[in-house]
């Protein structure tokens, strides 16, 4: 998380988590209202654009009939007029142009606070699986670690930090997730450069009961767990960038779930006692090492949460798909609204082009929602009834406006 709007949408988020007392609802709320009402003012701009348009939409159609054997003056005729009038039709791009960056940042964002109150969860994990069975000190541990677990839980989504979706699979770039535990293969996905820069594991974080717990302690305990390896904030083979393509994968430095785990932490985390022997590169022995890996401790320590256990034989979906095809249905709204709007003001060529969006774009949001976390299926969802609500609402107030304008003219 190196990109500037990144990080100034999650210090956003987290400080209105902490204000709104650990609520999620409002705090994704609140922060999709603040960023729509910011992305309000090119979209008012764009639509005194519209009104200016249609007021000189007589003249350029004069221009039309004039010039219609010569294309390249009748341009230039309109450039003229529209320079006169002060239309500049490249704000009609700036909405559009303003979305899509602050859509994959947040997207980022949301992620980068997933995989952190996930491994919060892996770490208090791991320190009740640390202490002694039947012990005071153990039941509290593991109290707290299964009412953090409880916090994931968001309307009819047991884990927000997991797709609302109950599918399964992989399609091309999107891997579906519908299990309610984060995948072993989603946490070995996350590279050495993400994790030394988590803000988790740098500033750490401070608990239910008010103690607040280091980053370096919270990989430490990892690690002695079999379920981390590597050292405290050693970003890996990075070449001295902060984050790219290059490195986007590389696992040389901090770690989760390694393939190789010492005899006695598979013995200590899980009672695994099957070991095997090896060697370094030079023939030496380097001891002996558990067949299990770090997958199989963290697949056999997060087993201990209800929602996450088989039923019935089936393993349970985290959520019913709803969010993604709400969000996509309140999008397909909204573009058809803009279609026909854009139809009746005679912008043929505009129209034809939010035809095209408007099916694509949807489509879109439903494979990314799918994949994403819950909470980032939730924001876009409020965002596109923010959409929906302020479009219907501009386009009464500038109608009117229009109404008025033409009829002066």
């Amino acid at each position: 998380m190196t990109f500037f709007l990144t990080r100034w949408f999650y210090a956003m988020m987290q400080f209105f988590y902490g204000l709104f007392n650990n609520s999620y609802l409002l705090t994704i709320v609140v922060s999709t209202v603040i960023l729509r009402l910011i992305q309000l003012f090119p979209d008012i701009s764009n639509r005194k654009t519209q009104i200016k348009m249609a007021v000189v939409q007589p003249q350029i159609n004069e221009l039309q009939k004039k010039y219609e054997n010569n294309p390249q003056k009748f341009r230039e005729e309109q450039q003229k007029l529209m320079k006169k009038h002060g239309i500049n039709t490249l704000t009609s791009c700036l909405p559009l142009l303003l979305t899509l960056p602050l859509f994959f940042c947040f997207l980022n964002a949301f992620r980068v606070w997933g995989n952190e109150e996930t491994l919060t969860l892996m770490y208090e994990t791991a320190v009740a699986e640390q202490l002694e069975e039947g012990s005071e000190e153990r039941a509290a541990a593991e109290q707290q670690a299964m009412d953090t677990f409880k916090s994931f839980k968001f309307l009819w989504v047991q884990n927000i930090w997991q797709p609302d979706n109950f599918i399964d699979a992989s399609l091309l770039i999107f891997r579906m997730d519908g299990e309610v535990i984060t995948k072993p293969t989603s946490l070995n996905a996350i590279s050495s450069v993400t994790l030394a820069n988590m803000p988790l594991l740098q500033k750490g974080y401070t608990d239910a009961s008010g103690k607040h717990i280091s980053g370096e302690q919270i990989w430490q305990t990892l690690v002695d767990c079999g379920l981390a390896q590597g050292d405290y904030g050693n970003a890996g083979n990075t070449s001295g960038c902060n984050s790219c393509s290059s490195c986007s994968t590389d696992r040389s430095g901090m770690s989760l779930l390694p393939e190789i785990i010492s005899a006695d932490t598979a013995k200590k985390m899980i009672g695994v006692e099957t070991s095997v022997d090896s060697t370094d590169e030079s023939g030496n022995s380097t001891g002996s090492h558990s067949t299990a890996t770090g997958s199989d401790i963290y697949k056999a320590i997060m087993a201990r949460y209800p929602e996450a256990l088989a039923k019935n034989g089936k393993t349970p979906a985290n959520g019913l798909m709803i969010l993604p095809f709400l969000a996509a249905g309140l999008q397909l709204l909204s573009s058809i609204i803009m279609m026909r709007r854009n139809k009746k003001d005679g912008q043929g060529e505009q129209a034809k082009q939010m035809n095209t969006m408007m099916y694509f774009m949807p489509i879109m949001s439903i494979l990314i929602c799918m994949s994403a976390t819950s909470a980032f299926s939730f924001y876009w969802t409020v965002s596109g009834l923010f959409q929906l609500i302020s479009s219907l609402i501009i386009n009464a107030v500038f109608d009117k406006k229009k109404a008025r304008i033409i009829n002066e003219a």
